[in-house]
């Protein structure tokens, strides 16, 4: 009766370990994915007005300029790379919304959904 009462408790212990850990690693994930891989990343696009994924924690203030690229697979090209980034305009931040998102504006350029901009 002991033996199995330990290996209750020893059961009960690990899965309280495995739960936490994997909540704790999901957060840490969708950090990681916001800082590494949107990051920049053209959200929204409504006429000449966007949504960015870039904030004050970035680095962000309002009446920056940024460059914004498309990056793109290249096929038969013989570069070195498989990928190239194209320029496709400049986006002003016109409104800071919080530490992970801004408002801005197209000044120039065919910027699009999901293209990148750089800070």
């Amino acid at each position: 009766m002991k033996n199995v009462n330990s290996v209750r408790l020893f059961l009960i212990l690990l899965a309280i370990t495995v739960t936490t850990l994997m909540v704790g690693g999901c957060a840490g994930l969708e950090q990681a994915h916001h800082e590494y891989l949107m990051k920049g990343t053209i959200l929204e696009k409504t006429g000449d007005e966007v949504y960015l994924c870039i904030g004050t924690k970035d680095g962000a203030q309002v009446g920056q300029e940024l460059n914004v690229y498309l990056t793109r697979r290249v096929i038969g090209k013989g570069t070195h790379t498989d990928w190239e980034r194209v320029f496709t305009g400049k986006v002003k931040i016109t409104e800071i919304v919080d530490e992970h998102f801004a408002k801005g504006k197209v000044i120039s350029g065919t910027v699009k959904e999901n293209d990148i901009a750089e800070l």
